[in-house]
């Protein structure tokens, strides 16, 4: 597979796997003001970025914190190459690691979506009901911010064209190691991770199962996309509540388009 380039709007050039995506990530992750939601970025703070895609989160964590000690992990081999490319220009300081993080080491198969690489996922189900959700916003429920970015980069033009919507969201099967928070944070010397984002398109569930109990008063702050509806959002946030975090909770863009797609962002 050959890596195609995007640009990020202060100029930078990055390697990704569709153009098009780029401007629904930047959208979605450059316009967020992570302090509204009680959370910060230490200068030399610890990130792990699971769930990485091409290292979006990871470049706007570097442009806010450019000390910051970056680990980002994605399970995805074709997305693994694009954010392995885009963490070298950061240095020594952002290191890409090739696994899935959950609830215990071993191997999963992945639904891949070569044409919306941010699909990916582990879960069929909720690889369908996001793919239906981009559906849905190609067609005419976006807002009109998401609106807008779709407008900017052609594909609701696109959708419109036959076959167009199939071939989007074509899938592939691929099979990919996945190791466990804990054992991860202890491979890599890490005493204190600062911030815990967590995208992984509905496994955030195991990725949490897999914090070892003594792991989780290292664990500052969080910010985790939830993918499983309303009911587990709510048993997510009251379970990071009850371990002492202060929670709030939004939704994601894609939720115009009827997909349940929910943030949340906790905080000692």
């Amino acid at each position: 597979m050959t890596l195609k380039t995007a640009l990020l709007p202060d100029g930078r050039q990055i390697a990704c796997i569709n153009p098009y995506e780029v401007d629904f990530a930047v959208h979605e992750i450059f316009s967020q003001d992570l302090a509204a939601h009680g959370l910060s970025l230490p200068q030399d703070g610890t990130i792990f970025d699971v769930g990485a895609n091409i290292g979006l989160f990871s470049l706007y964590t570097l442009q806010q914190a450019p000390s910051a000690r970056i680990i980002a992990f994605e399970p995805v081999p074709p997305v693994f190459a694009a954010l392995e490319r885009n963490l070298e220009a950061a240095g020594p300081q952002a290191v890409a690691v090739p696994l899935g993080l959950g609830a215990k080491a071993g191997e999963v198969e992945f639904d891949y979506f070569p044409g919306v690489a941010a699909l990916s996922t582990a879960h069929s189900e909720v690889g369908e009901r996001m793919a239906g959700g981009i559906r849905d916003l190609l067609t005419g429920s976006a807002g009109e911010a998401v609106r807008a970015v779709i407008e900017r980069t052609g594909a609701g033009e696109l959708a419109q064209t036959e076959g167009f919507l199939d071939t989007l969201l074509r899938v592939e099967r691929v099979r990919a190691r996945i190791d466990t928070m804990s054992s991860q944070m202890a491979a890599y010397g890490i005493e204190a991770i600062d911030l815990l984002k967590i995208d992984t398109e509905g496994a955030e569930e195991e990725v949490l199962a897999g914090i070892e109990e003594a792991d989780w008063p290292r664990i500052r702050q969080l910010m985790v996309e939830v993918h499983l509806g309303r009911p587990k959002l709510e048993e997510i946030a009251s379970g990071l509540a009850a371990r002492g975090y202060r929670v709030t909770t939004d939704t994601h863009p894609l939720a115009e388009g009827g997909a349940a797609v929910f943030h949340i962002y906790a905080a000692r």
